[in-house]
């Protein structure tokens, strides 16, 4: 290099660089030179720097440090790059830097430099990327779906080259084997039911050669040998030709759905560590972009002989796409003299491979001793490369994220939104997006909100997961019943700074409970099938023995007159029974009116005694005082037929079946609320601890095959809590069972359960036309003779289509239709519904066997007369409706 005085460049370069310089003596370790940097770095002055040692000043993080910088000096390599180490400053901080160590070979000795780099804004950076990657892993660890992704390798064989990039713990537990048992997506067909696997190959080939999406139900066979039921949704990602290249699953255990228990999830989360290597080098260039001098990091980053680049212009280094903007950054230096000039562009080296370079050019044109553009520059490949990964992986997780189908929302300690994923839209109305910073309660309002944000205040004081569910009305009207989870989302340290709360739509699920609960009823009215058969064949006995003698004539007058009232005393008593079964089997929401215990158990006993074993002594003992309770009639005498007939299974060989009631609190831990104790106490054989532990589990039960479902106790539990009750047991082998129910008591304003009325009066027509539809030729023949001698005309149908027919064609007027509800070609409903477009004023009243609402009778202008009736009820309610406004 002509025209360049070799030691005003080397200090230009001392100086210029944009690294802290330590020069020292490597045989006494101390401080022979720095450079501005390094002051400003340490914040000591020169002549304090120069009366330290390299140890004072630096340290290893990590054991051994001490020991790898002086070994630097005694090896002929330099080392670059080197993380872990810390810079003493001045008040005793230190600061993290990257280190490069190298030996000068000065006349007349060999000297020591460090280059040292400031890291902080490094690890902050990385640190940030650490944070934001834990919160979103914190929230799909939370979500109850097992989530994976796998991508495919190129290749013509669209079933080849899968391999995981990412698989939730939860998909492993679900198929009970280890995270390595699964080294690809196509080894989980092994874990698919044998029955259900070649349906799961076919859908995935069919995704694989040409679908998108597609969401199957299927069972899974874990290592234990059970069978579990998972929802498995599968969306394929293409690349421009149309081949499948990434598969992303979410996989839902839904084995609790279908037996109407809730599941427990868990995910975890991984961690990867990124490890970055710096290398720096040097560049000056002149106005005409000529390189001038190259550090001998050339070499290392670019791969090309330093001295041989001298002379050759800069942008030769520079891929061909990035020249151009290159040359602007170098000319808008050329134009800002002293001032920094940021760049970054792809490198061509030797080999061919293309670098990341950050550049910063500092234009010292200017200055005597330079004269010459200072363009410090480092490869950062590693680093842009770790920094696209990142982000690939962060939009991994955001599509996964994405992709849960229950709510997902987390929030800071305020309330305020951080975050949500597309389910939540759907029931706020507003995009996430939107709603960032957010408060619930300006989104949220309702006692059901309230009651998840005491919840939510409840988790941030104790750290501890909670549960609930509530009907939540969506944006779009739509209530659904959720399953709210809420658990805190922690900081680094492991303090709660915020929530995740996971909101799953379990209103099937709730269906599927009700339903269980109907079919426990229908068992209970099975096992009190025999009994009630037998009551039903002693009443039929008197009536048909009662109806002979009167028609052969061996009695007459007044005997015949007792006879006909003990037939009609039978037939209400069967009318009874048919109404007691019906009540208790028919299916109806949870309504809440005050009782009398003590009439209930009077009358849930006198349909219970006939399905209990006569060798099974019945005892009441009725509290003379007794509190009403606030309860639902119908599921309290459910509660009793289970305990009872539980209690009746408990004494094959007979026994002493005890029911009491009581105003009882409760113990003294229980809340302050007046209660009623319901007591149902058997001489049996008793239970063991063990079984008494899980007696009110569903499905749990002690009987053979094909004897009980294992609900019975289970529905006793869950109306008792649902009616803010609950329900205490006491038993020993050999020595009984004592079961004690708490119910509260009613208050003052509570509905109170309706008593039947008396019998209505006959009352006369004036001649309206009335149409009775009817299958059955007794009922139909019965109900025109009725109505004809109470002053009406009669028209009659065998049949719902008759029925609309002989509307259609009446010769007057019908002013009322009387309709089975269930009849052959038409039911009572349908023939409503034909009839109401022919006449909309014509009024309707039900005739059902079965005491319900479910016939129609809810529009205006109708009404149910619950068979069986007598002759006066029917023009009763006739002439009722008739006289009543429509």
């Amino acid at each position: 290099m002509t025209g360049l005085d070799p030691a005003e460049l080397a200090q230009a370069l001392f100086s210029e660089i944009g690294d802290a310089l330590f020069l020292l003596d490597p045989e006494t370790d101390q401080l022979i030179e720095v450079n501005p940097v390094a002051l400003r770095l340490t914040g000591y002055a020169r002549a304090e720097l120069l009366g330290f040692s390299a140890a004072h000043l630096f340290r290893f993080e990590a054991p051994g440090g001490a020991q790898r910088l002086r070994g630097a000096f005694t090896k002929t390599m330099v080392f670059h790059g080197q993380d872990g180490f810390l810079l003493r400053t001045k008040g005793d901080a230190w600061v993290p830097v990257g280190l490069t160590v190298s030996r000068l070979h000065v006349a007349p000795k060999t000297l020591g430099l460090i280059i040292a780099r400031d890291d902080r804004e490094r690890r902050a950076a990385l640190a940030q990327t650490r944070r934001m990657e834990a919160e979103l892993r914190a929230v799909l660890g939370s979500s109850p779906a097992a989530l994976w992704s796998a991508e495919r390798a190129p290749g013509p064989d669209v079933f080849a080259g899968w391999q995981f990039r990412y698989v939730a713990p939860l998909l492993a537990r679900t198929a009970g084997r280890p995270v390595e048992y699964f080294d690809g997506p196509f080894k989980w067909i092994e874990v698919v039911h044998a029955a259900d696997r070649e349906a799961y190959r076919t859908a995935l080939r069919r995704l694989l050669t040409g679908g998108t999406e597609v969401e199957q139900l299927y069972r899974v066979q874990p290592a234990d040998g059970g069978v579990r039921w998972v929802r498995d949704r599968l969306q394929v990602v293409r690349d421009a030709s149309g081949r499948p290249v990434r598969l992303d699953g979410c996989v839902t255990d839904v084995t609790e759905q279908r037996r109407a228990e809730d599941a427990l999830r868990q995910s975890e989360e991984r961690f990867r560590a990124l490890v970055e290597k710096s290398r720096d080098g040097i560049l000056l260039v002149d106005e005409r972009s000529d390189i001038r001098y190259a550090t001998p990091a050339l070499r290392s980053v670019l791969g090309y002989d330093p001295a041989a680049a001298v002379g050759r212009n800069w942008l030769a280094l520079v891929h061909p796409d990035d020249r151009a903007a290159a040359r602007e950054r170098l000319a808008d230096s050329l134009n800002r003299p002293g001032e920094d000039v940021p760049f970054t562009f792809r490198g061509a080296a030797a080999d061919g491979a293309l670098r990341v370079i950050e550049m910063n050019g500092v234009n010292r044109l200017d200055d005597p001793s330079v004269r010459a553009v200072v363009i410090n520059y480092r490869d950062v490949t590693e680093r842009d490369e770790a920094v696209r990964g990142r982000a690939r992986e962060h939009a991994l997780l955001e599509g996964l994220f994405a992709s849960v189908p229950d709510i997902v929302v987390y929030k800071d300690r305020a309330g305020r939104l951080l975050g949500a994923n597309p389910a939540f839209e759907a029931l706020a109305g507003r995009p996430p997006a939107e709603l960032v910073g957010t408060s619930c309660e300006e989104l949220f309002t309702g006692e059901w909100a309230e009651r998840v944000r005491a919840a939510e205040e409840g988790v941030l004081a104790t750290g501890q997961t909670a549960r609930c569910k509530e009907w939540v009305p969506y944006a779009n009207g739509r209530k659904v019943l959720l399953d709210i989870a809420l658990a805190p989302l922690r900081d680094d340290a492991g303090a709660p700074v915020g929530l995740i709360v996971v909101g799953r739509d379990v209103t099937e699920q709730d269906r599927l409970e009700d339903e269980l609960r109907q079919s426990h009823k229908m068992e209970a009215v099975g096992r009190l099938a025999g009994g009630i058969a037998h009551d039903f064949n002693n009443l039929l006995t008197v009536v048909l023995g009662n109806l002979e003698l009167v028609r052969s004539g061996a009695a007459s007058g007044s005997e015949a007159d007792d006879l006909l009232a003990g037939t009609e005393r039978a037939a209400r008593q069967a009318a009874e029974l048919t109404k007691q079964m019906l009540g208790f089997a028919r299916r109806q929401p949870l309504r809440t009116v005050t009782v009398d215990l003590n009439a209930l158990v009077r009358d849930a006993l006198s349909l219970l005694r006939r399905g209990i074993d006569p060798r099974v002594a019945v005892r009441f003992r009725p509290a003379a005082d007794l509190c009403p309770v606030a309860a639902d009639p119908v599921q309290v005498q459910q509660i009793l037929m289970n305990l009872c007939l539980n209690a009746r299974d408990a004494m094959p060989d007979g026994g002493t079946l005890t029911l009491e009631t009581a105003n009882d609190d409760g113990p003294p831990d229980a809340a302050p609320v007046r209660r009623v104790r319901l007591s149902v106490t058997d001489t049996g054989i008793g239970m063991t601890d063990e079984v008494r532990a899980k007696v009110f589990d569903p499905f749990f039960t002690t009987k053979g095959v094909g004897q009980g479902t294992g609900l019975g106790l289970a529905v006793v539990y869950g109306v008792a809590k649902a009616h803010g009750g609950w329900v205490d047991v006491t038993s020993a082998p050999g020595a009984g069972s004592r079961f004690d129910v708490y119910l509260p008591c009613a208050a003052a304003t509570d509905e109170r359960a309706s008593a039947p009325g008396a019998p209505p009066d006959a009352r006369k027509g004036s001649g309206q036309t009335v149409l009775v539809a009817d299958d059955e030729a007794g009922v139909r023949d019965l109900a025109r003779t009725a109505l004809e001698m109470a002053g009406y005309r009669v028209l009659v149908a065998a049949d719902g289509a008759e029925a609309v027919a002989v509307f259609r064609t009446a010769p007057a007027r019908v002013a009322l239709a009387v309709l089975d509800a269930s009849m052959p070609r038409l039911s009572g409903r349908q023939v409503f519904a034909a009839i109401r477009k022919l006449d909309p004023a014509v009024k309707v009243l039900f005739a059902s066997g079965y005491h319900d609402s479910g016939s129609g009778a809810d529009a205006p202008g109708t009404h149910v007369l619950n068979k069986p009736y007598t002759p006066s009820e029917l023009a009763a309610a006739v002439h009722d409706m008739l006289a009543a406004p429509r």
